[in-house]
C-alpha cells in the first residue's frame, strides 16, 4: 500500500465538528505514521491508554487535555534526557468505559517511565484527584528493546496494536483495510486522531 501524506490529524479538527468513525484516510495515515516512526529511528514502544471520562474530562475538553498531557511528557523527556518523543493517538468513546484515548509513544531508551508521575499529570490536566484505573500502559512487543532484539515480534505486535487503534473505522473501510476487529467507537466532537509534528514533517521530507 502506498503511504498517504499525513495531514496532522485529518478532517474534523474543529471542536464543533462531530464524527462517528475514523475515515479511511485517517486510518491509512495512522498506519503510515507508525511505520514512519520506525524509519526515523523512533519506534513506538509504549501504548498508553487514558480514560478521560473517568478522570472527569468532558468530551468537549478531551483534545485540549490530550495536548496538555503530551506537552507535559514531552517537556519532562527533554528536561531529563535531552531527547525527543514521537507519538500518534486515537480517541474513542466506549459503551462501558466512556471517553478515552490511546497513545502510541516513542520514548528515548534512557527515559525511565514513572507511573506515579503519569498519575500526577492526569490530575493536572483534569483538575481532579487521580481516579484508580484512569491510566493503563503496556510495552509494544513486551519489552523496551524488542524492536532491536526481535524485530519480527515487534512488527507483528505493532501491527496488532495499530489495528486495535483504528478499529473505530466504518465496516466498509475496515474490510478494505483487512482489519481483524471493527467496532464503532461512538460519536465524538473535534479531532479523533493525531500525531507528532516530527512524524508529519519527516514524511514531507522523504
Amino acid at each position: 500500500m502506498k503511504q498517504p501524506l499525513l495531514r496532522h490529524g485529518g478532517a474534523g479538527n474543529r471542536a464543533t465538528v462531530t464524527s462517528d468513525y475514523l475515515t479511511l484516510q485517517q486510518a491509512q495515515d495512522l498506519i503510515a505514521a507508525a511505520h514512519l516512526a520506525l524509519r526515523l529511528g523512533k519506534p513506538l514502544t509504549r501504548h498508553l491508554t487514558v480514560r478521560l471520562e473517568r478522570q472527569g474530562i468532558a468530551d468537549c475538553d478531551a483534545v485540549k487535555a490530550i495536548g496538555r498531557l503530551i506537552t507535559l511528557l514531552r517537556d519532562h523527556v527533554r528536561k531529563t534526557t535531552g531527547g525527543e518523543i514521537a507519538y500518534l493517538w486515537v480517541r474513542e468513546h466506549g459503551a462501558v468505559i466512556g471517553g478515552h484515548v490511546h497513545i502510541l509513544l516513542h520514548l528515548p531508551a534512557e527515559y525511565k517511565w514513572q507511573g506515579q508521575r503519569a498519575k500526577k499529570w492526569a490530575e493536572r490536566i483534569s483538575g481532579r484527584s487521580y481516579k484508580r484505573g484512569a491510566i493503563k500502559t503496556t510495552r509494544v512487543g513486551g519489552a523496551a528493546k524488542t524492536h532491536e532484539h526481535n524485530p519480527g515480534l515487534y512488527l507483528a505486535n505493532l501491527a496488532t496494536v495499530v489495528g486495535y487503534l483504528i478499529k473505530g473505522t466504518c465496516p466498509k473501510n475496515g474490510a478494505a483495510l483487512e482489519l481483524k476487529r471493527i467496532k464503532a467507537q461512538g460519536r465524538l466532537s473535534g479531532k479523533r486522531c493525531g500525531w507528532s509534528t516530527n512524524i508529519n514533517a519527516a514524511l514531507k521530507a522523504f
